[in-house]
C-alpha cells in the first residue's frame, strides 16, 4: 500500500549506488555522445550508478 506522499512513478528505495553525473558515467564506461544524451534525457543532469548500468546494458552496452 503507498502512503499519501508517494505518486504512482514513486521510485523504490534501497541501494542505488553513488550518484554520479552522466557526463562522468559516460567517460568511466566509454559511451558514446547518443547513449550519454540518451540518459541525460531519462534520468536528468546524475543519478545513481547501479541504475544508468541498468539503464546502459538495457540498450546494448557491452557487458565487461
Amino acid at each position: 500500500m503507498k502512503t499519501e506522499h508517494q505518486g504512482e512513478d514513486a521510485r523504490p528505495k534501497g541501494f542505488r549506488g553513488r550518484m554520479i553525473s552522466i557526463q562522468a558515467f559516460a567517460r568511466k564506461y566509454r559511451l558514446n555522445a547518443e547513449e550519454a544524451d540518451r540518459l541525460e534525457d531519462q534520468f536528468g543532469p546524475a543519478a545513481g550508478e547501479i541504475d544508468l548500468l541498468q539503464a546502459a546494458r538495457r540498450n546494448g552496452m557491452p557487458e565487461e
